[in-house]
C-alpha cells in the first residue's frame, strides 16, 4: 500500500508544479494590466486641448503681459480658458456619477 500512496504523491506534487504557476501568472497579468491604464484621449479632447494652447499663445503674443497688460491677458486669454476646462471637468463628474 505505501507505494500507491507514494505515487499520488508525486502525482500531486507534479500537478501542483504544472497547474499552479498557470493558475497564478493569469492573476499577475491582470493585475498587471490594472497598472497599466493610460489616459486615453479622444479626438475631441486633443483638438480643446489645442485649441486652449493656441488661444492662450495668441493673446499672449497680443496683450504682451509682460508690459504692463496683464489684466486684460486674464480678462480674455486665461478666464475662458479656465471657464471652459471647469465646466467640461464638471460635466465629467455628473455623467460619472451617472453611470
Amino acid at each position: 500500500m505505501s507505494g500507491f500512496s507514494e505515487i499520488l504523491i508525486i502525482i500531486a506534487v507534479l500537478l501542483a508544479i504544472i497547474v499552479l504557476p498557470k493558475r497564478m501568472s493569469k492573476n499577475n497579468k491582470s493585475a498587471a494590466v490594472k497598472k497599466k491604464r493610460r489616459i486615453w484621449l479622444s479626438g475631441w479632447n486633443r483638438m480643446a486641448i489645442l485649441i486652449s494652447l493656441l488661444w492662450l499663445s495668441f493673446f499672449s503674443l497680443y496683450f504682451k503681459p509682460w508690459n504692463h497688460q496683464l489684466l486684460m491677458f486674464i480678462y480674455i486669454g486665461i478666464a475662458p480658458v479656465a471657464v471652459y476646462w471647469g465646466i467640461y471637468w464638471t460635466y465629467l463628474g455628473f455623467k460619472k456619477r451617472g453611470k
